[in-house]
């Protein structure tokens, strides 16, 4: 047992330099602040008031719902013609990023549905460094025997959220069973749900021990996509729309699970370990067709004992066997024990290829010495170039697609310049400078822009409208327009491209006399 004066004992974890609590999270790059208009002064001292005020105001609906699909009347075009939907990123992708950042970042609907707070529910304020939990399960789920939950968490020394599985009222025996986390913390694989620390704690009143994962937002497992109740309607739906009957998984999204789970547990065991975990609940689905094996290293640490080379070759085997029966599941659609294993090679047999069911009989059978990962390998190695090829390929998907979006600051960049030189109260002594020369057409051209109205004085707010100014204006047009004055006494005709060599020569006046635009000149001297 440890004897510990503060409430948390067993770490193992790399060096966390303690700092203030940090309630300004980052999430994909982006730096998320409370409301400025809520005055320290005025925040009530309730400690868990971010835990059941959740400080991020989501829109009443999906911000995705604004992108329609291709019209089928204009889906064949010529060569040198484009949709808009080309200029930017597929709306499909788009609404999966934003359904992650919605789940990420968004507060628990069911939380805002009832009214039993976060203390009343047990939660602490924070466990280690992390707060703001967030519970995941609805009851407590069960492993080897144990309660557990699942939170979402925010770690206050990067501000990244994780996921912890609690296992309640555990108390460890052996020290030594934290070994095994720093064994686990040391694999990096795209397939396996990375570990971040382990820890005993008397956080929630009593002692419990705590693991803690990455955080993969959207996520389902496996049974929960295949095999749940809705699951099975779904896919009986779709079977009988495409009047087909049997083959719930196609053969090709079969093999890339396949190679998956092969490729994690190939680095798992040469690591000298075992996953243990080779299940339908214990692997999920990050994105389509995307698995991760899940709670590494946990079952290790709850049946810890002096681990011998002769039991790490048997669990080993019990990976095999599991990633077998994982195989027949998926193919039969039944997530039972196999019953009668000759029953489901034959089913296998009616609709899938020989290789397949080589691999899954591979899988099943007796333990030996010469059964291993590397075996598997040799059954699927030419699977393993479609996967290559179809992993390559979507990466070039996503790499065109960031591309897209790689000049997408310009438009903002362009804006912010209008902003510096519009209505400046006054330039080198000279309160009028934005509104003489060069500067009163860039003014005008502002409220060509934004400040137009209607033959009804009423305003036009189209966004079309800006967008497709500010990106003549970056590329300098040289399209005529014609600048009126608000008391229609001065009008101008005048191109994108004179409008955008007279910012960058407004700007370009303010820039030099920064002190970083001086020091520059004065280094380039030297």
């Amino acid at each position: 047992m440890y004897n510990n004066t503060d409430n948390t004992s067993a770490r193992l974890t790399s060096p966390i330099q303690q700092s203030p609590h940090n309630r300004f999270p980052f999430v994909n790059g982006q730096q998320y602040m409370y409301p400025s208009h809520q005055s320290t002064s005025m925040m009530p001292q309730d400690p868990f008031f971010y835990m059941n005020n959740h400080p991020f105001p989501q829109p009443p609906q999906p911000q995705y719902h604004q992108y329609a699909p291709t019209l089928p009347h204009i889906a064949n075009l010529q060569n040198h013609q484009r949709l808009v939907q080309s200029f930017y990123i597929p709306d499909n992708l788009r609404e999966q990023l934003l359904k992650r950042n919605d789940a990420t970042i968004a507060a628990a609907a069911a939380a805002a549905a009832t009214t039993e707070t976060a203390k009343e529910a047990g939660l602490p304020e924070e466990v280690h460094v992390y707060h703001s939990l967030y519970r995941m399960e609805d009851k407590p789920g069960k492993v080897l025997g144990h309660s557990s939950w699942v939170y979402k968490a925010v770690c206050r020394t990067n501000g990244k959220y994780y996921t912890m599985v609690r296992i309640e009222g555990f108390r460890l025996v052996n020290e030594q069973a934290m070994s095994i986390v720093k064994q686990w913390r040391k694999i990096k694989h795209a397939n396996i749900v990375s570990i971040r620390e382990a820890f005993t704690t008397r956080a929630f009143g009593d002692s419990s021990l705590v693991f803690v994962y990455e955080y993969h937002p959207c996520s389902i497992t496996l049974f929960e996509a295949y095999f749940s109740p809705q699951a099975q309607a779904l896919l009986h739906a779709r079977f009988q729309a495409a009047g087909i009957n049997g083959m719930p998984v196609p053969e090709t999204t079969l093999w890339s699970f396949i190679t998956q789970i092969a490729s994690a547990l190939k680095t798992i065991h040469g690591a000298g370990l075992s996953a243990r975990t080779i299940e339908p609940t214990k692997i999920i689905m990050t994105s389509k067709n995307r698995l991760r094996i899940t709670c590494a290293g946990l079952v290790d640490v709850l049946q810890f004992d002096t681990t011998t080379q002769q039991q790490v070759a048997m669990h080993q085997q019990e990976d095999l066997i599991g990633f077998g029966k994982l195989i027949v599941s998926l193919a039969c659609n039944s997530p039972a024990p196999v019953a009668s294993s000759m029953q489901s090679f034959e089913y296998m047999s009616r609709f899938y290829s020989p290789d397949l069911k080589s691999v899954a009989y591979y899988l099943l059978g007796k333990p030996s010495l010469s059964k291993s990962i590397d075996e598997v390998f040799t059954l699927i190695g030419p699977r393993l170039l479609h996967e290559l090829n179809s992993s390559q390929y979507y990466t070039d998907t996503l790499e065109a697609n960031l591309g897209n979006e790689l000049e997408n600051s310009r438009l903002v960049r362009l804006m912010s310049k209008l902003n510096f030189i519009n209505e400046r109260p006054e330039f080198e002594k000279d309160p009028r400078w934005s509104e003489t020369g060069d500067r009163y057409m860039i003014k005008l051209f502002r409220d060509y822009i934004f400040h137009q109205v209607n033959e009804m004085g009423v305003p036009v707010v189209d966004m079309g409208h800006v967008v497709s100014c500010i990106n003549k204006l970056d590329a300098g047009a040289d399209e005529n327009i014609m600048l009126t004055s608000r008391d229609n006494q001065t009008s101008i005709i005048v191109t994108y491209k004179e409008l955008k060599s007279c910012i960058a020569s407004a700007f370009n006046d303010l820039y030099t006399k920064t002190p970083n635009a001086q020091a520059t000149t004065a280094n380039k001297k030297k």
